[in-house]
C-alpha cells in the first residue's frame, strides 16, 4: 500500500491490510461478473459458439454475420452483491450489499447478404463496495469504492463462405472510479486526546479505446465452434481528491503557533487541501473459446473456456498533480515547524496483486416447442486475488454460478383488428445465483473469513424486422 500520510503506528498494519480492500475489485474477476446478454446469462455465459442474437456483438462479433434483417435487443438486469467479512474468534462481522441496475443494448443490420453492421452499449466492468458497520480498521481503507465502465462498440461481420464468418469491432470506453476512506491525523508535537480522521474522497473519470475480433464456424448442422478476443485498454483517469471533516465528531483543542488554541476540526480543515489527481488502470485482454453441440434436435449443449489477463490491471493508486511539490501552501512553515508534520497525502492507493484467470462456463437448452426454450447453466469463476492478499477492499474469491432461464423467439402480431404479423419477437428471462466461501485471509492479524453471494435476475427483449 502506498498511503503517504503520517498515521498512528498502531493503525499502520490495519491500513496496510485494508488498503487492499479498496482496490475496486482488487479481486479483479468480480469486475466482469455480470453477463451483458440475457440469453447468454441463462446459459451460464457460454455464448461464444452460439452468438445468435444481437448480443453476439458483446460475445463474438462473428456471429452477427448470420443474423438477417434488422435486429434490436435490449437487456436489463437487477443484482444484489452481498459479502460478509467476519473477524476471528467471534469478533465483529461486516457487510457489504450494494444493489445494481445494469443495461446492455445492441442493434444489428444486414444491408446485403453475408455482411452485417452492428453497434451497442454495455458495461463490461462494474464493481462497488459499501461496508457497514464502520470501524477504525475498515474505514482507514475503504468506506466506499466503485468502478464503472461504459463501452460503446461498433462492429462489422462477414460470412467468408457458407457457415464460416469473421467479425471485428472498435470499443470507445468511458470509465469512472470513486473511493472514500479515512486518513488518520496525528500531531508529532502535541498528542491528540483521541484519534482524528479526515475523509478522503476521490472522484475520477477517464476514457480509452480497444478492439475486438471473433470467428465462428458452423462445422456441421450439429456442431459450431467459435473464438473471440478483446484487446486491453489503458484508461488514464483524472479528477479531484477532496476532504471532509466531521467537526461534530471531533472534540478538543491544541495550542496555536501564534498563541491561543485551534479546535482540532479547524486544524484538519487547514491541513488537508483539495488536490487534482490522476490514476491509471488497464482493462484486461480476454480470449474465449466456445463449442456448441446439438446431439438431438431439441437439445443443445454449450461450453466456453475464457482466459483473462488481470495481471495487467495495475494498482489502485491516485496521485496528486502537485506530488513532489507543495501540496498545501496554506499549511505554512510555521505550522510545519510547530506541529512537526508536513502535508504528505499526495499519493494514496493500494497494490492489487491481481493474477490471470481461466474460467469455464457451460449451458444447455431444451426446446419443448418450436418457439420456446428452457435453459440452464453453470460457471466456475476463479478469483484473481489469492488468500495472501484478501481484504475487505475487494475480497474476490472463487465462486460457482448457477443459472436458469426461459426464452421465446417467434412471431409478434398486431393487437389491432387484422392480427397482422408485424415482426418477430425475442424474449428471454433468467435468474442467476452465485455463492463463494468461506475463505480465510492469510493476512497476519486480520485472518478474516469471507463469504459472498450474488443474486441477479433480468430480461432481454428484442425485435427482428
Amino acid at each position: 500500500m502506498t498511503f503517504r500520510r503520517m498515521m498512528p503506528v498502531s493503525l499502520i498494519p490495519h491500513a496496510l491490510v485494508l488498503a487492499l480492500v479498496l482496490a475496486p475489485r482488487a479481486a479483479a474477476q468480480e469486475f466482469s461478473f455480470h453477463e451483458p446478454g440475457a440469453r447468454a446469462a441463462s446459459l451460464g455465459g457460454a455464448f461464444t459458439a452460439r452468438a445468435d442474437d444481437a448480443a453476439a456483438l458483446f460475445y463474438n462479433p462473428a456471429g452477427l454475420a448470420f443474423l438477417k434483417s434488422l435486429r434490436v435487443k435490449t437487456n436489463i438486469m437487477f443484482a444484489d452483491r452481498t459479502t460478509t467479512a467476519a473477524m476471528p474468534e467471534g469478533g465483529r462481522t461486516y457487510h457489504s450489499s450494494p444493489n445494481e441496475i445494469l443495461g446492455a443494448h445492441a442493434v444489428a443490420w444486414q444491408p446485403v447478404r453475408r455482411l452485417t453492421l452492428a453497434a451497442g452499449l454495455f458495461s463490461p466492468l462494474t464493481y462497488e463496495s459499501l461496508w457497514s458497520p464502520g470501524s477504525a480498521v475498515g474505514n482507514a481503507t475503504a468506506l466506499r469504492n466503485s468502478l464503472r465502465t461504459n463501452d460503446f462498440r461498433i462492429a462489422l461481420a462477414f460470412e467468408v463462405f457458407k457457415g464460416f464468418a469473421v467479425g471485428g469491432g472498435l470499443d470507445f470506453i468511458s470509465s469512472t472510479v470513486t473511493w472514500r476512506h479515512h486518513l488518520p491525523f496525528e500531531l508529532e508535537t502535541y498528542p491528540l486526546p483521541a484519534t482524528a480522521f479526515a475523509e478522503s474522497r476521490h472522484q475520477l473519470s477517464g476514457t480509452g479505446r480497444s478492439f475486438t475480433a471473433g470467428v465462428l464456424w458452423k462445422v456441421i448442422p450439429a456442431v459450431q465452434v467459435g473464438a473471440s478476443y478483446r484487446d486491453d485498454a489503458a484508461i488514464e483517469y483524472a479528477g479531484r481528491n477532496s476532504y471532509f471533516v466531521n467537526w461534530l465528531a471531533l472534540n478538543g483543542t491544541v495550542p496555536s503557533p501564534y498563541g491561543g488554541t485551534y479546535h482540532i476540526s479547524d486544524l484538519l480543515s487547514m491541513f488537508y487541501a483539495p488536490q487534482d489527481v490522476t490514476g491509471r488502470l488497464t482493462l484486461p485482454r480476454k480470449l474465449s473459446f466456445g463449442l456448441a453441440v446439438t446431439p438431438v434436435s431439441k437439445l443443445s449443449l454449450y461450453l466456453d473456456v475464457e482466459r483473462t489477463r488481470w495481471s495487467d490491471l495495475g494498482d489502485w493508486e491516485f496521485r496528486s498533480t502537485q506530488e513532489g511539490g507543495d501540496l498545501n501552501p496554506g499549511w505554512t512553515q510555521e505550522f510545519r515547524d510547530f506541529y512537526g508534520i508536513d502535508p504528505d497525502y499526495g499519493v494514496q492507493g493500494v497494490a492489487l496483486h491481481a493474477s490471470d484467470t481461466t474460467n469455464v462456463k457451460a449451458g444447455l437448452e431444451y426446446r419443448p416447442a418450436s418457439y420456446l426454450a428452457v435453459r440452464a447453466g453453470y460457471a466456475r469463476l476463479k478469483g484473481s486475488i489469492g488468500a495472501a492478499d484478501l481484504t475487505m477492499i475487494y475480497p474476490d474469491i472463487d465462486r460457482g454460478v448457477f443459472t436458469l432461464g426461459f426464452g421465446y423467439e417467434g412471431p409478434l402480431f398486431s393487437f389491432y383488428g387484422s392480427g397482422e404479423r408485424v415482426s418477430d419477437l425475442s424474449f428471454d428471462l433468467f435468474i442467476r445465483y452465485a455463492t463463494a466461501g468461506p475463505e480465510v485471509s492469510a493476512l497476519p492479524g486480520l485472518e478474516m473469513t469471507y463469504d459472498s453471494r450474488r443474486l441477479v435476475f433480468g430480461a432481454g427483449v428484442g425485435f427482428i424486422f
